[in-house]
């Protein structure tokens, strides 16, 4: 790779150095910079550490990806000094890793490097006190007794094992119906690993999901699992990396990022809930999770498990492909059933002129669970308490000042918020278009389930999980905590409640709308609400007491409302994959996003044509379909103006690197230009 200077060709007429570095640093510039190698560092300089260099006027923390004894520029500017002494901290797999990474989503090898790198490490620290108080964690553990794996499980175990056997790569993916069991075949499997001094990675998509996963496997392993998420403090997470590195820890349970820790002889990573959006990364380097968990499985030899009870299309259509192997499980635990589902027609619940927030079933249903004093879950995915505030004259909806959406009423702020830029304001009293209506709260969100909720119930305790009630640290422990142990009655929440809970005493499910999923402008809406809906019903029936679940809605004949309610995978799958192919959509074929940004709209639209044109001319020859450009979803953000093109191509990796080429000859013209691979 061709190194590159910044530096004035004026500045030295003679390089006065034997050694020179490549080194990556985390700006949007391809190529590494090269720079000198000093005397007083040509002993302790090496490939993988961390190096403070001189950029323009300041300087920055980089990475050594190359040395070499000849200059391939005429001026070079020396390295600062040398960070590491114990040796390098990027190793030769993550290396390899991060390059793959650098050029499949659009960044900069640098910028790939510090999605690798904890936060302190990217600073120039390489230690720091954890603040933490010592066994916060292992109070909430609970003892979890270990099963006897059912013949479905052992079958899914033993080929599993048999390529972990052999310490090569292959991906599993596990369609595994809610409660069958998945989780105790991963722990089976680590077991197994940690017997052989490998190591486990074990990521779940939800901050919430943390908890109770780190549970399990804390009561299981103890002090070998090591946990890594965002919520926990700097210097804990680094204390995390250090015994990892050290082989202290053998498993690391987390989120997203989790997937670069350094387990020493990675074994096997489990992606649990593989189809979860949040394993995608929304800042540059905009990775999927679980696309980068395949690469560092196949550099290392490791095996990668996918699960879900309702796997994404893409993986389950090239799981059928042979790509991989797919596994099933269709049968929970002890033979218990699947919960009973309800779909309530909600255009038959009128009261009056308006419609009921609850539909007599359901509110039939909770108070039965709360006289028997069983627990009850609602799903309400949407925060605050009316979504869309407009005048009641002209129809003016008051939106953010900054972005192009409405601003949304939070009854315990007593404000409106806009959940883009997180800009607060009071209300109006008077419309500000047409000052003369009256402005209305219109739409349903947590809140307002809510407050609905502590009328209709009031001997209820109710508790609220979505992002606005669990900011605080560890808000989501405590929570789930209280419910666990019967000190809530009525969990309400968004999709953070829909997913890997397991509370034996939960005997209903109310999903109050299940249309706010289905009514969005996106191709993968139909397989969002199906996901989410079969996940929330999985919540119910989970142990002895039986589970019923009710589904409110204003299309009761959607497919995929209907095949949540059988609970089948298999019937959304084969309507919902005919609707892809006619579309030449994913799975069919790849998406790239371009994404163009200013902060003069008819500026972004311009470039947005002229890049359009300049594809166009090779797009027959490339089997290149473009759509666009159009406005984002959220077409203002932060004063600035997005608009993207989409482009469905059949072969990703050649497309990333003429698109690459195409950018580099375009230019920029003060507007900035962002790809999303597979954008979700």
């Amino acid at each position: 790779m061709k190194a590159t200077s910044l530096f004035p060709e004026n500045e030295m007429t003679s390089s006065p150095y034997s050694l020179f570095a490549d080194v990556a640093l985390g700006v949007p510039q391809e190529e590494p910079y090269q720079y000198g190698v000093p005397m007083e560092f040509k002993e302790q300089i090496a490939i993988g550490k961390r190096v403070r260099v001189p950029l323009r006027s300041q300087t920055r923390i980089g990475y050594v990806v190359g040395i070499s004894k000849t200059a391939s520029l005429k001026n070079i500017k020396p390295i600062a000094e040398v960070l590491d002494s114990e040796g390098p901290f990027l190793t030769e797999k993550f290396r390899k890793l991060t390059h793959w990474m650098s050029e499949y989503y659009f960044c900069s090898w640098g910028q790939a490097i510090e999605a690798v790198m904890p936060t302190p490490f990217k600073k120039g620290k390489t230690v720091m006190k954890s603040r933490s108080p010592k066994n916060t964690e292992e109070s909430l553990v609970h003892a979890t007794p270990v099963h006897s794996l059912t013949a479905q499980q052992s079958q899914v175990y033993e080929s599993i094992w048999l390529t972990l056997k052999k310490h090569q790569f292959k991906k599993f993916l596990l369609h595994g119906i809610t409660g069958s069991g998945k989780t105790e075949i991963y722990l089976c499997l680590i077991e197994k690993l940690i017997q052989e001094e490998r190591g486990s990675i074990v990521l779940v998509p939800e901050i919430s999901l943390t908890p109770q996963t780190t549970q399990r496997f804390k009561a299981r392993f103890g002090d070998l699992v090591a946990v890594v998420h965002s919520r926990i403090s700097t210097g804990k997470r680094l204390e995390e990396w250090h015994r990892l590195r050290k082989g202290e820890a053998k498993v690391v349970v987390g989120a997203r990022s989790a997937v670069f820790s350094p387990v020493k002889d990675l074994g096997i990573i489990v992606i649990d809930e593989q189809h979860d959006d949040s394993y995608k990364q929304e800042e540059t380097p905009r990775y999927e999770a679980g696309r980068v968990a395949e690469e560092r499985c196949r550099i290392e030899g490791a095996v990668l498990l996918s699960a879900s009870a309702t796997p994404s299309l893409e993986s389950y259509f090239e799981a059928k492909k042979a790509e991989g192997e797919l596994l099933t499980l269709s049968e929970r635990i002890e033979q218990r059933p699947l919960p009973q589902v309800t779909i309530l027609d909600m255009r038959n619940e009128r009261r009056g002129r308006t419609i009921r927030l609850f539909s007599i079933k359901l509110e039939d249903a909770i108070q039965k669970a709360l006289d028997k004093k069983e627990q009850v879950m609602l799903l309400m995915n949407r925060r605050g308490f009316a979504p869309f505030v407009s005048c009641m004259t002209c129809g003016t909806p008051v939106g953010c000042p900054r972005c192009r959406v409405s601003m949304v009423f939070h009854h315990d702020l007593q404000k409106l918020l806009c959940h883009t830029c997180h800009y607060m304001k009071f209300p109006p009293k008077m419309c500000p278009a047409c000052n003369k209506g009256y402005v209305r709260y219109m739409g349903i969100g947590t809140e307002k389930v809510e407050s609905e909720a502590a009328r209709l119930f009031p001997q209820a305790r109710i508790a609220r999980m979505d992002r606005d009630a669990t900011s605080r640290k560890d808000a989501h422990e405590k929570l789930l905590e209280r419910f666990r142990r019967r000190e809530v009655d009525i969990l309400l929440g968004t999709q953070m409640i829909a997913k890997g809970h397991d509370f034996p005493a939960v005997s209903v499910i109310g999903v109050i709308s299940a249309d706010t999923a289905l009514n969005l402008p996106d191709f993968r809406s139909a397989e969002r609400a199906f996901s989410l809906l079969t996940q929330v019903a999985g919540r119910a029936g989970r142990k002895d007491i039986p589970g019923r679940v009710f589904i409110q809605t204003f299309l009761p004949t959607h497919y995929a409302i209907q095949a949540a309610k059988d609970h089948d995978y298999h019937e959304f799958y084969a309507k919902e994959i005919r609707f892809r192919e006619q579309l030449k959509m994913p799975p069919y074929q790849k998406l790239i996003q371009i994404i163009l940004q200013g902060r003069v709209e008819k500026d972004v639209l311009k470039r947005a044509l002229e890049f359009r044109k300049k594809l166009e001319e090779k797009s027959k020859s490339r089997g290149l379909e473009i759509m666009g450009p159009a406005p984002c979803l959220v077409s203002k953000r932060y004063g600035q103006y997005l608009w993207n093109l989409y482009l469905k191509v059949g072969d990703l990796l050649k497309a990333n690197i003429w698109l690459k080429e195409e950018l580099q000859s375009f230019g920029r013209q003060g507007v900035k230009i962002t790809v999303d691979v597979n954008p979700r």
